[in-house]
């Protein structure tokens, strides 16, 4: 007995479309995992690479900004300290310009109220060629005497005697006086004319003197001094220098 024949019949087309799109459907799911794959196993390392020099460029950056923060307080704290120079000059000169002012004489002039004239009337002033004599050299010193009354003044200068005298500044030691040992450069009446000055000048050879004692006399010392310029009992503001 034989088998009956099967005739296969062909399948629908639809099955045909199915499958092939199946097939492409798998095809791409492969081909996502092939490339997901391959992303995750090559671009990790790479970024990691990248995460790295970026880690690095941010730890570097870091001290740059420490500086640029400081310098504007380093310039900001300089620029008071500059300020308090400059204004130190300016303030010590104006100091300069009182104390000039102050030991300038004021103006002379006559005073019309000051009708009578009397030794406690002149101005007596002192001065002298230098502030600071070098060794060796004798200081010159300068007597100017102003009349601000409105009526000349006659004085006995044998009886009011004009000298220079010199002190020791700090003891105000007394260490020497031209009229020690010698005459007054000027005596006998003189005559102190209203409004007028009239100038007596006196060196000094640096030696110490008393009065009547004028042999084997020794030098002053280096140091500070100051001078006087009298007529009897009327001084001169005290004039301060210096022996080098």
């Amino acid at each position: 007995m034989t088998e009956p024949t099967r005739t296969s019949k062909p399948l629908p087309r639809e099955i045909y479309v199915r499958r092939r799109i199946a097939a492409l459907v798998a095809i791409l799911v492969l081909v996502v995992i092939l490339i997901w794959a391959a992303t995750a196993l090559f671009g990790g390392s790479s970024e990691d690479k990248e995460s790295q020099p970026a880690a690095a460029s941010s730890s570097l950056v870091q001290p740059s900004e420490q500086p640029t923060t400081s310098q504007p307080e380093d310039t900001e704290s300089a620029a008071p300290a500059s300020e308090s120079e400059e204004e130190q000059p300016s303030e010590e000169g104006a100091e300069d310009a009182e104390k000039s002012e102050e030991s300038q004489p004021t103006e002379l002039a006559v005073d019309p109220a000051k009708t009578e004239c009397s030794l406690e009337d002149l101005k007596v002033m002192a001065k002298t060629n230098e502030d600071s004599v070098p060794g060796g050299k004798m200081p010159t010193f300068y007597m100017e005497v102003f009349n601000p009354t409105t009526k000349d003044c006659s004085i006995d200068l044998d009886e009011q005697q004009l000298r220079f005298e010199v002190y020791k500044m700090g003891s105000n030691e007394r260490v020497w006086s031209d009229t020690d040992c010698y005459a007054s450069v000027e005596t006998g009446k003189q005559t102190f004319k209203s409004g007028e000055t009239r100038f007596f000048q006196a060196d000094w050879s640096r030696k110490r003197s008393e009065p009547g004692q004028c042999t084997d006399r020794p030098e002053a010392d280096s140091g500070a001094y100051f001078l006087h310029t009298v007529i009897g009992d009327n001084y001169s503001a005290a004039l301060p220098f210096n022996l080098l």
